[in-house]
């Protein structure tokens, strides 16, 4: 995580616990607790932590479309996993339902949690403030723009640099092969951050081609649930001995599904290319290849986080317009799977080189070349042009 992402992380959490109260009415519950537990037959006190528990459930409810599978993850890196929880005031009502005759029980359990919470959220504040003095300010997206970032598991690429040039090319020839089957051209993309705690490029490309590049990997994610209980299926067949084609079908199942994703996401991608029908044959294989690609690394652990800034009204149209809000509305739903101890795509450090391309840039690029062996060149037959 960079300095830049770790204010911004600080900064949302601050702002969403304001926006939320969700600390002031946790510690509503604390005092209504506390007054109950001197005076547990007091009808007016019963009422108060009926109320303030009943505001607590309405503010932590909201936590969950509030943040993003992204930010989970960034919270839980920093330890605020407990204290962001959409479940947390399910323990906190548990508590009082359980000890209904102790109060004092639920409410030493509420302090508590409201003491740890409060204390994370003070240190949480001060560091932000340390972070400005610092001249350290979160990378907002300007308006009308967007970027993505690919978050690199060093599992991938085993700590080897050309392993991990090999992640990075892949990258670039995925942003490309995508904006040229959209826009007619393979467009510049800029990068915008790099980290390497857990190696993270940011890039700056164009709306549209965010949008779609989200939908393919959202297209892939949704199937991968039904991948996950295929396989939970045939691991369970395979554990009481059976063998054979009962086996082999879920396998082929699993490809199948896989198959028909990769098809559909290519499908997506070219559907809309004006350009000479040869290229767009040539691009249509070159986004097969890459989505397996992407999709097996995802199986392996790469995570992609994209960001959408303000539509502004600048003439850029209702297009423009409509890809902001399906970045923004994918960026709240993509939730990544657990690293699989046995990948289908691709296995452990297995990479598919590229063929030799010729990328049309636009006036912003230069032309770039991918080399391959002669033999493999002699298979192919002639240069992608």
């Amino acid at each position: 995580m960079t300095s830049e992402k770790l204010y911004g992380m600080l900064k949302f959490l601050d702002m969403l616990d304001t926006k939320l109260n969700l600390q002031k009415s946790l510690e509503a519950v604390v005092a209504a607790l506390t007054n109950l537990v001197s005076s547990p037959a007091h009808p007016q006190y019963q009422s108060d932590l009926a109320t303030a528990l009943s505001t607590f459930e309405n503010a932590a409810g909201k936590l969950g479309t509030s943040i993003t599978p992204s930010q989970y993850s960034a919270i839980k890196e920093i330890g605020g996993e407990e204290f962001f929880d959409p479940k947390i005031a399910d323990g906190v009502k548990e508590a009082i339902q359980t000890n209904a005759m102790m109060p004092s029980v639920a409410k030493d359990f509420a302090e508590g949690l409201a003491t740890k919470r409060s204390t994370f959220l003070s240190t949480v504040r001060g560091a932000r403030q340390n972070l400005e003095k610092l001249g350290i300010k979160d990378s907002a997206v300007q308006p009308n723009a967007a970027d993505i970032a690919f978050l690199i598991p060093r599992d991938i690429f085993d700590n080897q640099l050309g392993a991990l040039a090999k992640e990075l090319t892949f990258i670039s020839r995925l942003m490309q092969h995508f904006s040229e089957a959209l826009t007619g051209k393979a467009e510049h993309v800029e990068v915008e951050e790099l980290s390497s705690s857990v190696p993270t490029v940011t890039l700056i490309a164009a709306a549209g081609v965010i949008s779609v590049i989200g939908t393919v990997i959202n297209k892939f994610l949704e199937a991968w649930e039904k991948i996950e209980k295929i396989r939970r299926l045939r691991g369970e067949l395979t554990e009481i001995g059976m063998r054979g084609a009962a086996v082999e079908e879920l396998t082929d199942q699993i490809t199948t599904t896989v198959d028909e994703v990769v098809e559909e996401s290519t499908e997506i991608v070219i559907v809309n290319y004006t350009g000479d029908e040869g290229r767009k044959q040539e691009l249509g294989n070159a986004i097969r290849q890459d989505a397996r690609r992407l999709f097996g690394q995802i199986e392996r652990g790469l995570t992609v986080e994209i960001r959408a800034g303000a539509a502004a009204d600048k003439g850029d149209g209702d297009a423009q317009k409509a890809a902001l809000e399906t970045i923004s509305n994918l960026s709240k739903t993509l939730e990544f799977p657990t690293i699989a101890r046995e990948p289908m795509l691709l296995g452990n450090g297995e990479i598919l080189e590229g063929e030799i391309k010729t990328i049309k840039m636009s006036k912003k690029s230069t032309i770039h070349k991918t080399a391959t062996s002669k033999k493999e060149t002699r298979k192919n037959g002639k240069q992608d042009s």
